[in-house]
């Protein structure tokens, strides 16, 4: 078996959750193997939590609470990891998320959401133009899930006028970037809806959520924030998030009107010397 790859706990608390399970299975001189049978798991569950390519559930903390006998700590390190805010990782943290998606609801009230983007448009927004390769083919890759001729994920988006209004100094780009939504609105596992800005304020203007359902029924959400954001994991919360995204959704236009305003921005765009 290979050795272990170092965990630095200072770096999250998801990091934390897994340099505790590892430091607890090895003081007790217990191998993976070994610690799988004691919770009736398996080797690979285990190797997944201490690799951090997995968090273990709340149920699975109260079984490792009692078989070391640790009172709530590994309960209470799940409890904040699934509230931690994500920096820099957080696009590793969601994509394995995004990609068993059966189900994808996004909110966006300032950029066109990432699923959706073409190369052009993400070059365009990146950081004053600090673009990083690797993250756009990322990006890019990502985007396979909605082409996939296997039960392609439905896309239930909704984005705010702004989005769709706001363009850098190319307007040729924003033009492609809307002529995209209009082509892949066309496919019919793709919704789009647009919120207009004369209809005032609504809950959508605390910022870009996400909500994941998995084939098995199970659920996750994304809170966007300034440089990361939040994995919301807990039942509770990603009920909460989802009646959130279906209230929004309320001040939302049709799709067909959606495509209809798409059209008139990119004909306004067409018409303006500053286009």
């Amino acid at each position: 078996m290979p050795p272990s790859v170092p965990i630095d706990p200072r770096h999250s608390m998801r990091a934390q959750l897994a340099y505790t399970l590892r430091l607890m299975r090895e003081l007790r001189g217990l191998s993976q193997s070994t610690l799988a049978k004691e919770l009736y798991a398996t080797r690979e569950t285990v190797a997944a939590y201490e690799s951090q390519r997995n968090r273990p559930d709340k149920d699975f903390c109260k079984k490792l609470d009692e078989f070391f006998q640790t009172g709530e700590m590994f309960q209470g390190l799940w409890h904040h990891a699934q509230r931690e805010h994500l920096n820099e990782w957080w696009f590793e943290a969601y994509i394995p998320h995004e990609s068993e998606a059966t189900e994808i609801r996004a909110f966006q009230p300032l950029y066109i959401p990432g699923l959706l983007q073409t190369e052009d448009y993400m070059r365009e927004v990146a950081t004053k133009g600090r673009v990083n390769e690797d993250f756009i083919a990322q990006r890019l890759a990502r985007q396979e899930i909605l082409n996939r001729d296997a039960n392609p994920p439905e896309l239930f988006v909704v984005i705010d006028q702004a989005a769709i209004l706001r363009r850098g100094h190319d307007g040729r780009i924003m033009h492609g970037q809307l002529q995209y939504l209009l082509d892949v609105g066309e496919l019919p596992h793709i919704h789009i809806q647009a919120v207009r800005l004369i209809d005032g304020p609504y809950q959508g203007l605390d910022g870009p959520m996400v909500v994941l359902t998995k084939a098995d029924g199970s659920r996750v959400g994304y809170a966007e924030a300034h440089l990361g954001g939040r994995m919301i994991e807990e039942p509770a919360e990603v009920t909460r998030l989802g009646i959130r995204f279906s209230e929004i959704r309320c001040h939302a236009l049709s799709e067909k009107d959606t495509r209809a305003l798409i059209r008139r921005t990119m004909e306004g765009d067409a018409d303006d010397p500053l286009a």
